[in-house]
């Protein structure tokens, strides 16, 4: 079962999501070589790299949102009256910046 691309295009994007695809195009690539699975992943692994250099184990949890920059305050608007305040920390992916709720 194919999944989709992960990109720095995406309001949010799920911890559980980001992990799954990079399983996936793991998989792929020892089957075949593609360049564009294989570009994928190169970014994927260093938004991951970034996204560990901020969090802890207590705030990164599987399923945790990554909400891109430009989206940010249309995301605590839906989310504030459900949540309350939640902390972010930003992660750079592939030059866009999105935040890491904890």
């Amino acid at each position: 079962m194919e999944s989709r691309p992960i990109t720095n295009m995406a309001n949010t994007i799920n911890s559980k999501d980001l992990f799954a695809r990079i399983k996936w195009l793991e998989q792929e690539l020892n089957y075949r070589c593609s360049d564009e699975y294989s570009e994928e992943l190169k970014a994927l692994k260093v938004f991951v790299e970034n996204v560990e250099a901020v969090a802890s184990a207590s705030t990164y949890e599987p399923g945790s949102e990554l909400v891109r920059d430009s989206y940010m305050e249309e995301y605590k608007a839906m989310e504030e009256p459900s949540r309350g305040n939640a902390r972010f920390s930003p992660v750079d992916f592939n030059g866009v910046s999105y935040w890491l709720r904890h």
